[in-house]
Formats: C-alpha cells, structure tokens, sequence
C-alpha cells in the first residue's frame, strides 16, 4: 500500500452542555497492537469548543507510515470530558500537488442526534466516571467508482487556519477580512445533469468566517457515485462582495444513511495550492470555481466467489480491528460542571 505524506482528522462537537473541552484529544494511529504515529490535536480549544467544526493537518513524510491496515484512536488528554458528534480520518499519499491519491481511513458519524440527551451520546475522558479514556473510530473503506453515496461531508477551512497552507490564489487583501457569510454554494454534476446543488448553512460553527472550520452533513435526493462525476465536476459558487479565501475544501460521501459508514468515498480534498480567493465583485475574487475531484487508488478486482449483486457491499464493508469491537462508551454521570476533577 502506498506511503502517507499527510494525515487528517476532522471532528464536530455536540452543541450541547458541557460537551466542548480544554483538554484536546490525542491522535493516536495503529497497525495490529502497535502503534505506529501518534500526535496531540493542537490548535487551541476553539476547535473543540460547543458545536465546534475542526480539522487538522498532520505532515507524515518522515514517519514512512503506510496506509494499509491502519486503524484511529482518539485518546483522552486529561479529565475535561469530550463529547464528539462525527469524527472522520483520511490520508494523502504523493508528494506532487495534483497528483495525490486521497486514502480514507476511518469514519464514526452520529455519535449524538439532535435528540440525545445532554448526559449520553459518546464522551471521552480521562476521569473513569466522566468517560470512555478512547475513542475507537471504525475504519472505513473508499468503496467502488459505483459506490453511491447517500449523504455528503464538506469540510471547510478559512484563512489563516493553523496547519494548513495559506497560498489559495488571488487578489489578497486585510488578512482580517478573509472570511464570509456567503452564501457559498456547492453543486455537482456529470455527464448532462446535475445531481447536486447545497447552499452551505449557517451553524453553531465558525462556518466560514476568518480563521474558522466547519463539517457539515446533508442527506442527499438522489444518491450518486464517482462514476456519476466522470465528464463533470464539483463547483463553488459564492454570493456576496466580501472575499474568502480557503486554506481547505474536501467533499466525501457516505454509504449510509445514518450511522456507520462502510465506506468514505473521496469527491474533493483540495489544499489552498488548487484553491482560489472568490468574491462576486470580480476585483475581490473569483465568483465561481471548479474544484479538482479527488484522485483515489485503484477499486479492487471483483472476486470469482462474490455475487456480483452485492458487491458493492462486499467491497465496501470494512475489515473490522479488535478494538472497533468495544462497546459504544457512554457517559457514566449526569450532566455537570465541565470542569477537571
């Protein structure tokens, strides 16, 4: 399996009591029962602050850490309780800008609805009475071209995000003055038709604003696949005269309509390098853009013994490790002060 240059991360939080922390969680990676990277989440505790959205960029090249096999773990880093609502991870394997191959790697979405109660849901601590000490993120699988996703992930950051690389093409400007409220939509489309058009919402999260992530989750109409997008694209469209300039822009779909999923399917993960500033006020920016669609390896070969009216299930369903196979933690306490203990 190919060699990682670069490893993400990418989490919301609950917008619920208590579920934000100062304690940010610890990356850890492993093949088998050994690890193999591991690195704490940095970047402040605004990233895992209320209905907070965050992703993070984690430079691999001279771990020569290969993607096969791998499985994520996040750790707790002390005894302020997290309550994560989705957490996905994936891999960039490449050195040339545009000829990367975007690796998923794990992906644990709708740990919490919008009707969980405050007290459960999934929570990671490093107090036994507060939390599980680890989250175990299932590993996923970049299914088939014809894996059809049901529901899309877009992950944004804005400039200056810490991590990631400030270089988006344009104008420039006040640095102060890199974000919008949009609107900023996103469509797809291929081979005559579009299949998407999402005007990304304005949340609990930074959205787009100066110096802010988001991760958003939409159900989609119809469900499309990589093969749907040959001969077309993914575009961003915005409508408004302020200017924002992206350090990051990733678009994955989902096999599954809640929960799971089996596989992480790469539409766009495209770093400020193949990214533009965009305004409607053409001395600000570009109005609309096409976005690269995310290079995958291979699909694996169809074995002789799968029935071929499954196999897209068959090839999507993940390997499972021995610890994605520990119960679901749950909060062991009512709701209280988030706090060290």
């Amino acid at each position: 399996m190919p060699i990682l240059a670069e490893l993400y991360v990418a989490t919301r939080t609950r917008n619920t009591a208590n579920a934000d922390t100062e304690n940010l969680p610890v990356l850890v990676v492993k093949r088998g029962p050994d690890i193999v990277f591991t690195k704490p989440l940095f970047g402040g505790d605004f990233r895992t602050a209320r209905g907070a959205g965050a992703v993070w960029r984690f430079d691999v090249r001279e771990v020569n850490l290969d993607s096969a096999d791998l499985s994520v773990q996040l750790w707790a880093s002390g005894d302020d309780a997290w309550s994560p609502e989705h957490v996905i991870a994936w891999g960039v394997a490449g050195n040339r800008i545009g000829d990367e191959r975007v690796i998923p790697l794990a992906a644990f979405l709708d740990l919490a609805s919008p009707v969980t109660p405050a007290g459960s849901g999934v929570w990671i601590s490093g107090h036994m009475d507060k939390g599980e000490r680890i989250l175990f993120v299932p590993s996923v699988d970049r299914g088939r071209d014809a894996t059809r996703a049901r529901r899309l992930i877009v992950i944004s950051a804005t400039e200056a995000y810490g991590g990631m690389f400030p270089a988006a093409a344009g104008p420039g400007g006040n640095l102060e003055e890199t974000g919008t409220v949009g609107p900023l939509t996103l469509q797809g489309g291929g081979a005559g038709r579009l299949f998407l058009s999402y005007t990304l919402p304005a949340t609990p999260q930074g959205d787009l604003g100066h110096g802010a992530a988001a991760f958003y989750v939409v159900d989609l109409a119809a469900p499309f696949s990589r093969s749907d997008l040959e001969g077309g694209a993914f575009t961003l469209t915005i409508g408004s005269e302020d200017w924002w300039k992206p350090d990051y822009f990733a678009v994955f779909g989902v096999d599954t309509v809640n929960a799971g999923p089996r596989a992480l399917i790469p539409f766009v993960a495209a770093s400020a390098f193949e990214l533009r500033q965009m305004s409607s006020d053409p001395s600000e920016g570009w109005h609309s853009v096409v976005l690269p669609t995310a290079k995958v390896l291979p699909q694996r070969p169809i074995r002789p013994d799968v029935d071929i009216d499954d196999v897209e299930g068959v090839l999507a369903a993940r390997i499972p490790h021995a610890e994605d196979q520990q119960p679901i933690p749950e909060r062991r306490m009512e709701p209280g002060a988030n706090s060290e203990t």
